[in-house]
C-alpha cells in the first residue's frame, strides 16, 4: 500500500499548491485595499498607465498629464475602489482664464458626463477666482466657495493638496508665484469612504504634474483643518446651475491680437471649406473661415459643417479641441482637401468638442471625409512603433485596409489590444498626400489613445487556438491515464508484497508444521500396517504428539487471522483499546496484558492509526509465538508532533541481528518505513523483547516523498 500512500501524498501537494495560489490571490487584494507609498507611486508609473478617460483629449509625457479638451467634466480616473485615507497632491496651470481645473476623490460609478459619478471635487475657479469643494452624486452640491488671494489666471502654476480621512474632506491650494494660500475643509455624514482618485476639469483645458499620493492618518487631516473652517454639514446649493447664476460672465474671449485702436482690421473673403476647392483666388490672397478644432496638436484642424481643412503654419494662441476659431490664410488647394497656409487663428469662444461622423472604411476610402473627425471600426491586424510618440496601426474592415496613426504617449498599443480585435477608432480622416503609409489608401490621425475603443477581443476559436486545445486535452488524458495506470500499478505491487509477506509467514508457521504432522501419520499408518510389531503405546504417545501439533496449528492460524483482520475508524480515537482487543483475541486470555497512556492524547490520521495498530498486532503475535510470554505491557506516548508505541514481553526473548531479521520484522520494518516513522527493537536471551514505534503526525518526510514521486512521474513522461 506504499505506493497508493505515495498517491495520496501527491493529492496533499496540490492542495497545498492550491493554499498557496489562494494566499497569493489574499496577498494581491491586500495590495489593492492599501494605498501606496509616496515614492512606490512615483516609482510604479502603472497606475496611471491604468487611468481611464471620461471626456476630454488626454495625453501624459515628460511627467505632465494635458488635456487638451474644453469639454465640461472631463475626467481622467485612476486607482483602486479599495482605496481609503490618503493624501493627493498635484501642480495644475489652466491654459486660460475661464474653467475649473482639480482633482477628483473617492471616486465610485464613474460615467461620462459632467457630474456622473459618485465623489468629490476640489479646485481652483477662474471666474470668481475660488478654491471649491463639491459633492457629486449624478448630480452636483457646492460647499461655500473659499476666495483665492490673488484670484485664479491662466498660466499660472498652483499647488492643490487634498487630504481625505474618513468623512472629513480638506484641501489647500498655493499660488507658486506669489507663495498665497488658502484652505477649504468640509465633513459630511454619510460619505462615500473609499473610492479612486482622478484629474477632472470643467470648460477648460490644462496640465497636471508632480502628482503624488500618500497614506493619510488622522494627524494629516487636523493638521490641514487647523487652517481652514471646517463645516460640519456643508450648506449645499440644490444644483449647480443655481449656483452658477451668481456668476454674471461673458463665454467670449478677445483675441489678444484685436486692437482697441481705430485701426481698420484687413477684410478677408469669407469661405466654407468646401468652397477652398473651387474658389478662384487672386495671386496671394487670403481668405478666412470660421470652424470649429478637432485637433490642436501638433498640427491644427479646423471643420466646419461643410468639410475639413488643415491650417499649417499660422500665429495662433493656445487651442484647445472644441473651440470655435477663426483662421486666415492663403489657400493650398488639393485633390480631396485644402490648406490654410501663413495666416493667423483668432479664438472666438470655447465650446463643446464635435461627435465624430460614424462611416465605414469604403467611405473614408472615397475621399469624402478628407481632414474630418469620424470614426470607423475595423479588425486590427498589426501595430509598429516608430519611435516613443509615434505608433501605427495597421486594421482591416471587410477587406479595405487602413492604418490608424497615434502621435501621443500611449503605451504599447499592441500590448494593450491583440490581433485580431475589433476596434473603434476616432480621428482626423487623411487621404492622399498626407498618409503616412503609401499600402494603405487613408489613415485615421488620433487625437489621444482614448479615441480607441475595444468593442470585442479577438475570437478564441482560431485554428491554431483548437489545435493548441485538442494538443492539451489529449495531453491532460495522458497525464490521468498515466495516474491511473501508476495507482493501479502501486495497489498490485501493494497487495503483491502483502501476500508474499502472508506466504512467508505461512510457510515458516502453518506449513512446516503440516509436514511435522503428516511425517507423524505416516509414521503411524506404517506401525499399522506391521500388526504383529504393533507398539499400542507407541502409536498413542504419536497420536497424542499429532493432536498437539493440529491444536498448535489451529492457535496459530486463529492468530495469523486476528492479525489480518480489518481496522476500523474507532482506531483513531482508541489505538491502544483496539490493541488491546487484538491482543485478547491472540492469546486468547492466557498472557497476562497491561496497558497506559502517557501525554494527552490527540486524533491521528487513519493511515497512521492503522499503520500503528499493524505492527502492533505483528509484534503481539511474534511475542506469543516465539516468545511464550507470561506479560505483555502495551504503551502509548503523546508528545505532540510525535507518538510512540511500545509493546514489551517477558519471553524468552532472542538475539537480535538486523542482518538475518525474519518476514516478521521485515513487515514490521516497510510498514514503519511507510508512515517515516522508526522502529526500534531491543531483546536478549532470557529478558524477553521490547518493540517500539514512533512517528510524527506533521508527515513532513511524506511530503518530500510525495515531491520525489511527482518529479519520478515527470520523468518518466518525458522519457
Amino acid at each position: 500500500m506504499n505506493r497508493l500512500r505515495q498517491g495520496h501524498a501527491i493529492l496533499v501537494v496540490l492542495l497545498l499548491c492550491v493554499s498557496l495560489l489562494a494566499l497569493a490571490a489574499g496577498i494581491y487584494n491586500w495590495r489593492c485595499v492599501v494605498v501606496p507609498s509616496a515614492q512606490q507611486f512615483a516609482k510604479d508609473q502603472f497606475w496611471l498607465k491604468e487611468a481611464h478617460a471620461y471626456g476630454g483629449v488626454w495625453e501624459s509625457q515628460h511627467g505632465e498629464v494635458r488635456n487638451n479638451s474644453d469639454e465640461r467634466g472631463a475626467k481622467l480616473v485612476f486607482g483602486r475602489a479599495q482605496w481609503h485615507d490618503y493624501t493627493l497632491s498635484t501642480d495644475l496651470k489652466f491654459d486660460g482664464d475661464y474653467g475649473d481645473m482639480g482633482v477628483v476623490v473617492r471616486v465610485n460609478d464613474e460615467e461620462e458626463g459632467v457630474d456622473a459619478y459618485n465623489g468629490y471635487y476640489i479646485g481652483l475657479r477662474t471666474t470668481d477666482g475660488t478654491l471649491i469643494i463639491g459633492r457629486s452624486d449624478h448630480g452636483w452640491m457646492e460647499a461655500r466657495p473659499v476666495p483665492m488671494p490673488g484670484g485664479v489666471h491662466g498660466g499660472n502654476w498652483y499647488r492643490l493638496t487634498v487630504t481625505a480621512v474618513g468623512c472629513s474632506i480638506s484641501a489647500a491650494s498655493e499660488n507658486l508665484q506669489t507663495r498665497q494660500k488658502a484652505w477649504i475643509a468640509v465633513e459630511e455624514n454619510p460619505c462615500p469612504v473609499t473610492g479612486r482618485v482622478g484629474l477632472r476639469s470643467l470648460a477648460t483645458g490644462g496640465v497636471w504634474r508632480n502628482l503624488g499620493i500618500r497614506r493619510a492618518s488622522q494627524r494629516d487631516s487636523e493638521e490641514m483643518r487647523r487652517n481652514a473652517g471646517t463645516v460640519a454639514q456643508p450648506e449645499f446649493p440644490q444644483r449647480e446651475a443655481d449656483y452658477n447664476r451668481e456668476f454674471h460672465f461673458s463665454p467670449v474671449y478677445v483675441s489678444p491680437h484685436h486692437s482697441a485702436s481705430n485701426e481698420v482690421a484687413p477684410q478677408y473673403r469669407m469661405v466654407h471649406t468646401e468652397d477652398l476647392r473651387h474658389v478662384r483666388l487672386a495671386q496671394n490672397e487670403e481668405v478666412a473661415l470660421r470652424g470649429v478644432v478637432i485637433k490642436a496638436y501638433p498640427d491644427l484642424y479646423v471643420q466646419d459643417e461643410s468639410g475639413g481643412v488643415l491650417v499649417a503654419e499660422v500665429q495662433r494662441p493656445h487651442l484647445n479641441i472644441g473651440d470655435e476659431v477663426e483662421v486666415t490664410g492663403q489657400v493650398e488647394q488639393g485633390l480631396y482637401s485644402s490648406v490654410l497656409r501663413g495666416g493667423k487663428a483668432r479664438l472666438l469662444w470655447s465650446g463643446q468638442p464635435e461627435p465624430p461622423i460614424a462611416i465605414t472604411a469604403l467611405q473614408a476610402a472615397s475621399g469624402v471625409y478628407d481632414a474630418r473627425y469620424v470614426e470607423v471600426e475595423g479588425l486590427l491586424e498589426s501595430a509598429d512603433r516608430v519611435n516613443d510618440k509615434l505608433q501605427i496601426l495597421h486594421l482591416e474592415q471587410n477587406g479595405q485596409r487602413f492604418a490608424a496613426v497615434v502621435t501621443s504617449s500611449a503605451g504599447d498599443l499592441l500590448a494593450t489590444y491583440k490581433n485580431k480585435s475589433r476596434l473603434r477608432v476616432r480621428g482626423v480622416c487623411l487621404v492622399g498626400a498626407r498618409v503616412p503609409l503609401q499600402s494603405a489608401p487613408f489613415a485615421l490621425l488620433l487625437r489621444s489613445k482614448d479615441d480607441l475603443q475595444l468593442m470585442a477581443a479577438p475570437p478564441w476559436w482560431t485554428p491554431w487556438h483548437i489545435a493548441f486545445l485538442a494538443v492539451v486535452v489529449i495531453a491532460l488524458a495522458l497525464v490521468v491515464q498515466l495516474i491511473y495506470f501508476q495507482l493501479k500499478e502501486w495497489q498490485r505491487q501493494a497487495v503483491s508484497q502483502e501476500r508474499d509477506r502472508i506466504a512467508h509467514d505461512l510457510h515458516d508457521t502453518m506449513a512446516q508444521s503440516f509436514a511435522g504432522v503428516g511425517y507423524q501419520i505416516q509414521g503411524i499408518r506404517s506401525g499399522l500396517k506391521r500388526r504383529e510389531n504393533t507398539d499400542v503405546p507407541l502409536a498413542i504417545a504419536q497420536l497424542d504428539l499429532a493432536y498437539q501439533t493440529v491444536r498448535k496449528l489451529h492457535e496459530e492460524a486463529s492468530q495469523i487471522i486476528a492479525m489480518l483482520h480489518a481496522s476500523n475508524r474507532n482506531v483513531q480515537e482508541h489505538l491502544l483499546d483496539s490493541l488491546m482487543v487484538t491482543t485478547a483475541r491472540i492469546t486468547c486470555d492466557r498472557v497476562q496484558t497491561e496497558s497506559s497512556i502517557e501525554g494527552e492524547p490527540f486524533l491521528l490520521n487513519m493511515h497512521l492509526a492503522n499503520t500503528m495498530l499493524q505492527i502492533g498486532k505483528e509484534a503481539i503475535t511474534n511475542a506469543v509465538i516465539h516468545g511464550s510470554p507470561t506479560l505483555l505491557r502495551l504503551k502509548l506516548v503523546y508528545r505532540y508532533p510525535l507518538v510512540e508505541l511500545s509493546i514489551c514481553d517477558d519471553g524468552t526473548g532472542f538475539v537480535y541481528a538486523p542482518a538475518a531479521e525474519g518476514f516478521g520484522i521485515q513487515g514490521m520494518q516497510k510498514r514503519a518505513q511507510s508512515i517515516d516513522a522508526e522502529l526500534l527493537i531491543e531483546s536478549a536471551p532470557g529478558e524477553g523483547t521490547c518493540v517500539s514505534v514512533a512517528a510524527s503526525v506533521r508527515g513532513d518526510k511524506m511530503l518530500r516523498r510525495a515531491w520525489r514521486s511527482i518529479c519520478n512521474i515527470v520523468r518518466r513522461m518525458m522519457r
